[in-house]
């Protein structure tokens, strides 16, 4: 087997621990966070061996595979994460806001 879908498998395997792991079990899923962190870098560097590195490597790739390099997922899964506890922190802010002024109406006429 090559290494790049052996890097893949035992990548996905670590991911779908980390996922499958209950709440309580801390320490294994701590271990399977660095796992399949250390996966993903086995799998950037497969990819790049491969296809090459850079822009040109990712592009040979979409071409070949019909898929992003593993880097560009994880750090859109990243952002994307990101994003959507901004807006829910922003959507909490707007209506305790909102609420406020709303209670500072209501003693204004009362």
């Amino acid at each position: 087997m090559s290494a790049l879908p052996e890097a893949r498998e035992s990548l996905d395997y670590w991911e779908r621990r980390a996922h499958t792991l209950p709440r309580l079990a801390v320490r294994q899923r701590r271990e399977a966070r660095a796992m399949a962190a250390r996966c993903r870098t086995r799998v950037a560097e497969a990819e790049r061996m491969q296809y090459g590195a850079g822009l040109l490597g990712a592009v040979f790739m979409v071409l070949a595979e019909r898929r992003l390099p593993t880097t560009t997922r994880h750090t859109g899964r990243t952002l994307v994460k990101a994003a959507l506890w901004t807006a829910v922190a922003t959507t909490v802010l707007i209506v305790v806001l909102l609420a406020a002024l709303l209670a500072a109406a209501v003693a204004l006429v009362v």
